[in-house]
């Protein structure tokens, strides 16, 4: 009858997972009642952008604004929107120093790439970390291959 008894009290497999007590964070909640106001606003916005002035009536809806709003407050939305866009890329064309900056100067600490350094890569080889100079850059985005020719002609 021990022998039982033991068997019982102890299983074979013994579970030594820990409990999980953990709370659903309430920002998770949060977002399913977002998730659910923003749904039936925009439910609300399509009747009363679509249904005729007579149907609302008959719902009970009688007090709404001008259909005007319908189009003209998601507009607003979007050219806010595109404003708030454009005025970030202008304040950052803005911040960048110019060209002829001294912040745009390298020291004496600078690992500047020299012409020929691209020329003794093959496909395999990792190139070593170096500062590429600004008119180079600029000859890679904006100009043509001559203007490169030419500077590796310099520079060599």
């Amino acid at each position: 009858m021990a022998s039982k008894a033991s068997f019982i009290d102890s299983p074979a497999f013994p579970d030594d997972s820990p409990t999980t007590l953990t709370k659903t964070p309430t920002y998770e909640y949060y977002g399913f009642v977002i998730y659910l106001i923003s749904f039936f606003a925009y439910g609300g916005w399509l009747l009363w952008a679509y249904l005729p002035e007579g149907t609302l009536d008959k719902i009970g809806i009688t007090y709404y604004p001008n259909r005007y709003w319908a189009l003209a407050f998601p507009v607003w939305i979007f050219a806010i929107g595109l404003y708030v866009f454009l005025i970030f890329i202008s304040h950052s064309l803005l911040s960048t120093a110019p060209f002829d900056s001294f912040n745009t100067f390298t020291d004496e600490y600078a690992n500047v790439m020299k012409a020929g350094d691209q020329t003794r890569m093959t496909e395999s080889t990792v190139p070593e970390l170096q500062d590429i100079p600004i008119g180079v850059v600029n000859a890679c985005l904006y100009q043509s291959d001559a203007w490169l020719e030419a500077w590796e002609d310099d520079n060599n």
